[in-house]
């Protein structure tokens, strides 16, 4: 008898499994008639450049330890102030894939501000190699969020031996 029990066992738990699979599922079609729209307005501020006032080579002896002086300041009413929101660079020959960044202390100082002027002067030691040619110096806004302005600048040249010292504000 345990053998026939066993049977009908087997047949009633196959049928019920069986009849699981039977129902399936029923199609349908979904679709949205709603369209969602949303707007936002962005904005972007631009980081001010600072503004070059005048500029001063000294070429030293024979153009061997020259000196430039920068007279500078920052947009009014930015909040800006040295040496927190500013950049240093000096290209050789004024071009700017030779730019080299430079840092406070390192070949240059600044003072002030004096009436809202800044003064910065780059000494030989960044402007190596000035005899007889021309550097840009590139001074540039640097935002506490890291963000930059583009630069400003100015040219310095002279001749050889120090001849005919000019500096002056690149246009803008």
């Amino acid at each position: 008898m345990r053998r026939a029990n066993r049977v009908v066992a087997i047949v009633l738990g196959a049928a019920v499994i069986a009849g699981w699979g039977v129902g399936g599922a029923d199609e349908t079609e979904a679709s949205w008639a709603e369209k969602e729209v949303a707007q936002t307005t962005l904005t972007a501020t631009t980081v001010p450049k600072p503004v070059i006032q005048s500029c001063v080579l000294s070429p030293g002896t024979l153009g061997t330890s020259p000196t430039i002086t920068v007279k500078w300041n920052f947009p009014a009413g930015t909040g800006y102030a040295a040496p927190a929101n500013i950049a240093y660079a000096v290209a050789e020959g004024g071009l700017l894939p030779n730019l080299t960044v430079v840092l406070l202390g390192q070949g240059v100082t600044t003072t002030g501000p004096v009436a809202g002027t800044y003064t910065t002067t780059f000494a030989a030691s960044v402007l190596g190699g000035l005899l007889g040619g021309s550097y840009g110096l590139y001074l540039q806004t640097v935002d506490a969020t890291g963000w930059t302005s583009v630069r400003a600048g100015a040219t310095a040249t002279m001749g050889l031996l120090g001849a005919n010292p000019t500096c002056a504000p690149n246009p803008t």
